[in-house]
C-alpha cells in the first residue's frame, strides 16, 4: 500500500518556484496592460464630453482658451476647436482678427474659422455652444458636431 501511495505523490505534479513567478509575472502583465487600456478609454471618453461654463461677460471678439476659442460679436457667441485641420498643430492666438497655425503658417479668420491662406483647406471644427437661461451662463462642449 506504501508504494502505491509513493506512486500517486510522484505523479502529481509539483509546482516549481520558476513557473510560478513566470505565471505571476504574465498575469501581472495582463492586469496591467488591461488597466492602462481602460484608463485611456476612460480618459478619451471624459475628454470628448468636457463642458466648458462661461459666464455672460464675454468680451468682444476672440477669447482663447487653449482647447478652443470663442469669438464673440454683437450677433452672437461661437466656439472653433484650436486644432488645425491641416496637421493637426494648435492654431496661435489671435492677431487683427486671424489666428495662425505655428507649424505650416496656415491662417484662418477667426469669426468664421474659415482658412484665408493654406495649406489648409478645410474650416476649423465648429464647437456646440449655446446659452444656459436657467443658470445664465455659456456653455461649450469640445464634443465636436458630427
Amino acid at each position: 500500500m506504501e508504494s502505491r501511495r509513493f506512486q500517486l505523490m510522484k505523479r502529481r505534479s509539483v509546482l516549481s518556484r520558476r513557473f510560478f513567478f513566470q505565471s505571476m509575472a504574465g498575469l501581472g502583465t495582463g492586469i496591467f496592460v488591461w488597466t492602462w487600456y481602460r484608463l485611456g478609454a476612460f480618459q478619451s471618453e471624459i475628454e470628448n464630453r468636457l463642458e466648458f461654463i462661461h459666464s455672460m461677460d464675454i468680451p468682444l471678439g476672440v477669447s482663447y482658451f487653449g482647447n478652443y476659442y470663442l469669438f464673440r460679436s454683437k450677433k452672437g457667441l461661437r466656439a472653433f476647436s484650436t486644432v488645425c485641420t491641416h496637421a493637426g498643430c494648435r492654431i496661435g492666438k489671435e492677431n487683427a482678427g486671424f489666428l495662425q497655425c505655428s507649424c505650416h503658417g496656415s491662417k484662418f479668420e477667426a469669426a468664421t474659422g474659415m482658412p484665408v491662406k493654406g495649406p489648409a483647406l478645410k474650416p476649423l471644427q465648429e464647437l456646440e455652444c449655446h446659452f444656459d437661461q436657467n443658470m445664465g451662463h455659456w456653455i461649450i462642449k469640445l464634443q465636436q458636431h458630427a
